[in-house]
């Protein structure tokens, strides 16, 4: 969607990140290594992923990722399962890109 104002920054093909190689870790591939650019959610939403460990700029590994149901990935560690909504506001990059 496409809006003008201050709300420019949501109109399509918008990356906030810089990088044109950023996907979303509902996308991502199992038993890669990727590294966390960012949430696009509420402060909620963030507040709970860097609780759990998720921050921006740590290596995690995505363990499971078929397509439906929670994506599962191991960060410090630690295995945790992301629901797939939350998982579908998580900004990544796959390691060494």
């Amino acid at each position: 969607m496409w809006r003008w104002g201050r709300h420019w920054k949501y109109r399509e093909n918008y990356n906030d990140t810089g990088s044109d190689d950023m996907l979303y870790l509902s996308e991502a591939g199992e038993g890669k290594v990727y590294v966390m650019l960012g949430v696009g959610g509420g402060q909620r939403l963030r507040q709970k992923l860097y609780s759990m460990g998720l921050n921006p700029g740590v290596k995690f590994r995505v363990i499971t990722n078929n397509g439906r149901g929670p994506v599962g990935v191991e960060v410090r560690d630690t295995r945790l399962a992301i629901g797939r909504g939350m998982a579908q506001r998580v900004k990544i990059r796959e390691n060494g890109s």
